[in-house]
């Protein structure tokens, strides 16, 4: 058996049907060992990046390992702005590159090239992948393999790299000869030393608190703790708050879900969580995006129990964490309601509950006055009106930007619903190859919401959606240029630099785009024919293309503001007050610990 065919036949005994791969000289034999593989779809898309991106979308809906296959050289470097997101937001995904052949590897030589098309790609991305390694030896090709598998998929998931030579990839194999690999031997399989004794500690926590909060992490889904999950929360009685990563782990309308928090979070969900007395955190990582920039202030009087698989995470200077518990949230989730069952405990009081869900109620993102939009669409009422005519079991990835805050802000979860996007390394481009490697996972009609700007970077893959006659619905938001960076130029220096037409950034007209495609588009251009025209779209089998006309220079609010110091010092205000300014009264009004601040 050739080397390539091998490493196909190991993919697909992993149940993975797609890989996503832009084909190329120096992956030739990998390339016809996947192609002709009975078990594996060949997906050609038009960018390495775009294949990357779409094995992640495909390993999220799946919750297998996505896979991406290039060729070398520029094949495997223009894979690491998507390698990098699948790193950051803790992804399963297998990279897979062609190689020169062994005599002419660059290794050693003190050369800056040595074979055709030659980069040293394993030392590019080693940082960022669980494992690396140029397979050197065929005899090896099983042990490097299982390897990859084990390290993508044990403890916390990740990217994995295999980088394989021409003459390695064509080289005859005995698979019944090849050494295996001992996962014993490198075992990163991570429990608490004493997880059953700091669960006892957290109840002990819990049942102290008068003002429980419980934040939900991407985490759970990694280790497939959804149900329990939610069964847990409900034990608790204690309001839950998302993560961006999480935000469809728990419907919208639970009894106990608020919203979410962070610097574009919703006032509902930072007002919860800045109030909190107690913090019970799982599966999340609290980035600066969730806690603030000013990270010293967030939930400043709250104890903050903190379970995470990565040590790393648990002692970072931007969460002082009171009980860190290093375990999978699964096993934690499932221990906590095995003491519960036996301790009992309910969390804080009806009168926390009751507060946070007034909370919710009286702060809607979606203000009233949105609807009154005349010469533009609203992209925080048109979002809102798409969440509420989307199936249960709608998929819906979003690109950055617009398209990503207004998004988690705004929308509705139900119960089966899929919402993401790859939000740690907030790449922009993401959102029309992740809904691609989406909708070949799940084999449906997917949500794809992106933004101009957005889009341009991977417009490419409008001929995938062709090729395959996907049924992916596109919108998108169409600002004029880059929306979040106007605003933040707008705010620090008064003038846009790259950022709008007048300053460099223009956008094509993007419906001829894809009609030019071959795909079927039309454009919303006001609220009059929002209604109509969104289940018109919604109706078609896809692939479609429809621009929404936005104002260019909309507000995306509420969001966290920061203070310029005569010195030129940049500080952010805490999470609880965020743009627009409550009146000082009325934001006194709505908090039970001390401000940081003087009242303004």
């Amino acid at each position: 058996m050739r080397t390539a065919d091998y490493v196909f036949n190991r993919i697909a005994e992993l149940g993975v049907k797609e890989v996503f791969a832009v084909s190329g000289g120096g992956a030739m034999h990998l390339v016809d060992a996947a192609g002709k593989n009975e078990d594996i779809n060949y997906v050609a898309v038009y960018h390495e990046q775009a294949a990357a991106m779409a094995a992640e979308g495909y390993a999220r809906i799946t919750g297998k390992p996505g896979v991406t296959l290039v060729t070398s050289g520029p094949g495997g470097t223009n894979t690491i702005t998507g390698l990098c997101g699948a790193w950051i937001d803790s992804i399963p995904t297998i990279f897979i590159s062609g190689q020169v052949t062994t005599n002419t590897l660059l290794e050693g030589t003190g050369l800056r090239q040595f074979g055709i098309q030659e980069s040293d790609i394993v030392s590019l991305v080693k940082p960022v992948t669980k494992y690396a390694v140029t397979v050197k030896d065929p005899e090896m090709i099983r042990y490097h393999i299982e390897e990859a598998i084990y390290h993508a998929t044990s403890g916390r998931p990740g990217p994995v790299w295999l980088d394989i030579p021409l003459d390695i990839q064509s080289r005859l194999i005995n698979p019944d000869e090849l050494r295996q690999f001992n996962p014993h031997s490198k075992s990163i399989r991570v429990v608490s030393d004493d997880l059953k004794g700091k669960v006892s500690k957290c109840i002990d926590l819990i049942k102290k608190a008068e003002r429980p909060v419980v934040i939900s992490g991407y985490g759970i889904r990694l280790s497939h703790g959804e149900e329990e999950f939610i069964r847990l929360v409900e034990m608790i009685g204690a309001p839950v708050i998302s993560s961006w990563t999480s935000s469809d782990l728990i419907p919208s309308d639970h009894d106990l879900y608020i919203g979410r928090s962070g610097i574009m979070g919703d006032r509902a969900g930072n007002f919860t969580v800045q109030n909190a007395d107690l913090l019970l955190v799982i599966g999340s990582r609290m980035s600066i995006p969730q806690v603030g920039y000013n990270f010293k202030v967030f939930a400043r009087e709250a104890k903050k129990i903190v379970v995470d698989i990565d040590r790393a995470e648990l002692e970072k200077e931007s969460l002082r964490t009171d009980l860190p518990i290093q375990s999978d949230a699964k096993e934690f989730i499932e221990e906590l309601i095995r003491q519960l069952e036996e301790s009992g405990a309910e969390a804080g009081s009806r009168s926390w509950l009751d507060q946070c869900r007034k909370w919710k109620e009286k702060y809607p993102v979606v203000l009233p006055e949105y609807e009154g939009n005349e010469d533009a669409v609203n992209s925080f009422y048109f979002v809102d009106l798409l969440s509420k005519k989307l199936d249960k079991d709608a998929v819906i990835v979003t690109d950055m930007g617009t398209s990503f805050t207004c998004t988690m802000q705004t929308f509705k979860i139900k119960a089966e619903q899929r919402l993401f996007t790859s939000s740690g390394h907030a790449s922009m481009g993401f959102g029309l190859p992740g809904a691609i490697g989406a909708c070949f996972a799940h084999g449906k009609k997917t949500i794809c919401i992106s933004g101009d700007g957005g889009l341009q970077m991977n417009i490419q893959e409008f001929q995938t959606l062709v090729q395959y006659k996907l049924p992916v619905i596109l919108f998108v938001l169409n600002n004029q240029g880059y929306l979040t960076i106007k605003l933040m130029q707008q705010n620090h220096f008064g003038r846009y630099v790259g950022s709008d037409p007048s300053s460099g950034v223009g956008t094509p007209d993007i419906v001829k785009i894809a009609q030019a495609y071959g795909i079927k588009a039309d454009r919303i251009a006001d609220h009059k024919e929002l209604n109509q025209k969104i289940d018109s779209i919604l109706a078609e089998d896809g692939p479609f293309v429809c621009e929404v006309m936005m104002p260019p220079e909309q507000q995306l609010i509420p969001r966290v503001s920061s203070l310029k110091k005569p010195d030129g010092t940049i500080i952010s205000k805490p999470l609880e007050d965020l743009y627009p300014f409550l009146d000082r009264e009325e934001f006194l009004e709505n908090m039970i610990v001390k401000p940081v601040e003087p009242l303004k």
